[in-house]
């Protein structure tokens, strides 16, 4: 999916997305319940409300430092294509105006022709390479995690002190 983005239409970039739902959807509900049962009866309130809290955290946490991450590689390769490509004043002045935000067409608004392509070329292909970035940080990061889940023990006895 990550290198669909510069790429294709529209359709194309949407199956992997909706695979990607489709995966959220068959995970999260597991995990939901594993978190559940793994509690005495008692409980299922406290461990419904920490995991609750634990994925709003997590989903706080994981947009703020992709977004920054995202942002950073997008301006990497924006001054990169500043450095060495041999572009007009005006497609230079584009770039420099579309750093630090990921909104293109305010940057692309006073430049017209072919300065105006080269531009957009030069700025969504930048983008394009930050979205693919993320997505194959994100992409290690999932597989990391399922990979440690295959070391956490298959099964444990919990105890209700109160049980005795």
């Amino acid at each position: 999916m990550a290198w669909m983005v510069s790429r294709g239409p529209f359709w194309e970039f949407l199956i992997p997305i909706v695979i990607l739902g489709f995966g959220i959807v068959i995970s999260v509900a597991p995990l939901t319940t594993t978190v559940i049962n793994s509690v005495p009866p008692n409980k299922t309130g406290i461990a419904s409300g920490i995991n609750n809290a634990a994925a709003s955290v997590a989903n706080l946490f994981a947009v703020a430092i992709l977004g920054a991450v995202a942002l950073g590689i997008f301006n990497h390769a924006l001054d990169r294509h500043l450095q060495s490509a041999t572009v007009s004043t005006g497609v230079q002045q584009a770039i420099r105006a579309a750093h630090g935000s990921f909104v293109i067409e305010p940057a692309l608004s006073n430049i017209q022709g072919a300065d105006r392509r080269a531009a957009e070329t030069i700025i969504k292909g930048s983008l394009a390479q930050s979205i693919r970035s993320v997505m194959l940080i994100a992409a290690v990061l999932a597989i990391s995690a399922a990979a440690v889940g295959t070391l956490l023990p298959r099964s444990i006895e919990i105890t209700d002190p109160n049980d005795s």
